[in-house]
């Protein structure tokens, strides 16, 4: 897989499988155009899918973090590492991160394993030490509060998701969790619970939709079930990912009750989204 375009912008999900799949490779996802890239997630089978196309956390210089789930994270300190040890790189690799989710996602999380490596002029080491941090600014789209990051021609706006834990009934209330909308024209729901006004509001300027999708009801994450509920206008513009196992066996989890087949082109949708598979936009 390059890590470049002619100039189209190109999306390309590592995996499309939920925290603890064993059939496909976890939901992360490469966003590159032009000469630039961003990696955002990078789980515990990260580095082992980036292997399967030909990558590796090495070549990989872009990170952008959404949340603290394994599936999510769990790569993040061989990222750190192999490229503090081990890579010829010059340059150290760049994460895009808030100062708010930066702090947190080191003393929560990577500082156990990577504070203690060395002694950096008399104190431990940092996150600063293992990349170089490039901070977002709030904005604004929709009435809803964001943040955005210019990355080359690569716009990224981060909005704030109700993921976890499961009692949260706002933004406020959740821990860090974000979704990206690329460009103004690709919107990925990143994990959240289900929330209507957040895939109607951003339908809006979104040409193609990623949504987070479950077999059951519950939870921290949005059902096919309640995403169903969604416009028809907006399910013809959404992919669902990030499913379990047996999205493929929908006498499984599709009820006598239900008003659909499980099968999402059926369904109204554009489909599952597929691992490995290039979405570009010209």
């Amino acid at each position: 897989m390059p890590l470049q375009t002619d100039g189209e912008l190109r999306v390309v999900f590592l995996g499309v499988g939920s925290a603890f799949t064993r059939r496909n490779r976890q939901s992360n996802f490469l966003i590159i155009q032009g000469s630039h890239h961003v990696l955002v997630d990078c789980g515990t089978l990260g580095p082992l899918a980036l292997e399967d196309i030909g990558l590796s956390v090495s070549k990989v210089q872009v990170y952008l973090p959404t949340h603290s789930h394994a599936d999510h994270i769990g790569g993040f300190e061989e990222i750190a590492l192999v490229n503090r040890y081990i890579s010829d790189s010059p340059s150290k690799p760049k994460m895009i991160v808030p100062k708010d989710y930066q702090d947190l996602l080191w003393s929560k999380s990577l500082a156990g394993g990577a504070e203690f490596c060395e002694a950096a002029q008399g104190r431990p080491l940092q996150l600063i030490d293992f990349f170089d941090i490039f901070r977002p600014k709030h904005t604004e789209i929709f009435g809803q509060k964001l943040l955005s990051y210019q990355h080359g021609p690569i716009e990224l706006g981060i909005m704030r998701t109700r993921h976890f834990p499961d009692s949260a009934i706002s933004v406020d209330e959740a821990q860090w969790c974000s979704g990206i909308l690329i460009n103004g024209r690709v919107w990925i729901s990143g994990d959240t619970m289900f929330d209507r006004d957040y895939p109607m509001s951003f339908s809006k300027t979104s040409e193609v939709m990623f949504h987070d999708c479950q077999m059951f009801q519950g939870g921290v994450h949005a059902s096919y079930r309640e995403i169903m509920t969604l416009p028809k206008e907006v399910r013809a513009k959404m992919y669902l990912y990030h499913y379990n196992d047996n999205w493929d066996k929908p006498e499984t989890w599709v009820q006598n009750s239900d008003h659909f087949t499980g099968d999402p082109v059926k369904d109204g949708f554009l489909g599952w989204a597929e691992q490995q598979v290039a979405y570009d936009f010209s």
